[in-house]
Parts: C-alpha cells; structure tokens; sequence
C-alpha cells in the first residue's frame, strides 16, 4: 500500500496503482486508456486519493468478469471482420502453432483472463520459433482490419541473464524465452514460448 493518502506524481501514481493491481491478481491490461488515466487522476486528487482510484480498479475487475462483459468480448471474437482464427485454421502455414495459440488467446480474453500466457509442451527448437515468428507475421496480415492487431514477436531472450528469470511470487524460473504480442480489441496479450538453450 502507498505510504500516503494520494500521489505526488502521476508516475508515482502508475507505479502504486500498478501494484495494487498485482496485488488483487488484476493484470492492468484490461483496464482502458481512458479508464486507467482517470485512476490515475484519481490517486493525484488530495480529495480522493489511492483508497478512491483503488475502488476504481476494484470496478473496473468486477465489470471484467461480469457474464454481460464477457458475452460482449464473445460477440467481438465472433464479429472479426477478419475472421483471423477460421482463417488461421485453414491456412497452409498457420494450422498447427501459430493457429492454436491464436485461438488460446482468444479464450482468454473471451473469459478475462490473465494477459500474460505461456506455451505449454517441451521447449521448442529455435528453428521452430523462427518459423514460428514468420507465421506470427503471415497472421498479422491475415487480421488486417480485424479486432486482432499490433503483432509483434520478440527474438529468444536468456531471461536468467536478463535478471528476469524469476515468474511472480512463485518458484518457478524461465530460462531462454521468446514472446508473440498481439492486442485483441485493445487488449495487450503476452505468450511467453520457452525455447531449448
């Protein structure tokens, strides 16, 4: 919790709020631009504070869940003018890999859930993942247009090296990791994709 009642700085404001969203298992991802700059303006008024722009989230993670939100991210799937993941799944290059995770992807936005995803199965070859950046691509254009956008795939990463090995609270480490980003309506998602080293 923050050591005073309201913040000083809208970067203290980010970092705390920020944190409070670590704290409830809220990734703040979910949280609009509009909606996240209020919390932020919030957390700055003397009169309001941290314990308001706390509620704000509080709100924000409520309505997330909430089977009417849900039915409405559905609704946004279904409605891709792109229609990405029938597309994916017919693709000669996007059937296996690429296609899958899109679509897990989906499922988690579709139900709210947390932004930050890792591959399941062995750690993949980099020739695979290579291929597999390609094919992150060839779906990026597939979605032009679409409610999936800003594809982006990042090169394998000894995260040990990187001080980033360790995974939360947990025990769990990464070693070398490579990462597929794409927003879903707005939405930033992360697959982390563990790569033999």
């Amino acid at each position: 919790m923050p050591k005073s009642g309201y913040a000083k700085s809208a970067e203290e404001a980010e970092t705390e709020l920020k944190a409070y969203c670590e704290s409830i298992s809220f990734d703040h991802e979910w949280i609009s631009a509009p909606q996240w700059a209020a919390a932020i303006g919030i957390a700055l008024d003397k009169r309001t504070g941290y314990a308001e722009a706390f509620k704000s989230i509080d709100t924000d993670k409520d309505e997330l869940f909430r089977a009417r939100a849900r039915d409405t991210r559905q609704a946004n799937i279904d409605g891709d003018t792109a229609q990405l993941l029938a597309a994916a799944a017919g693709h000669h290059s996007l059937k296996t890999t690429a296609a899958g995770i899109l679509q897990q992807l989906a499922d988690a936005y579709v139900a709210g859930h947390r932004v930050y995803l890792t591959l399941g199965g062995p750690p993949m070859d980099t020739t695979r993942y290579a291929d597999l950046r390609d094919a992150w691509d060839d779906a990026a254009r597939l979605a032009a247009g679409g409610v999936f956008t800003d594809f982006v795939s990042h090169a394998p990463q000894n995260k040990q090296a990187a001080n980033k090995g360790n995974v939360g609270d947990t025990t769990e480490t990464r070693k070398v990791q490579g990462d597929l980003l794409v927003k879903i309506d707005g939405v930033r998602f992360n697959m982390h994709v563990n790569i033999a080293g």
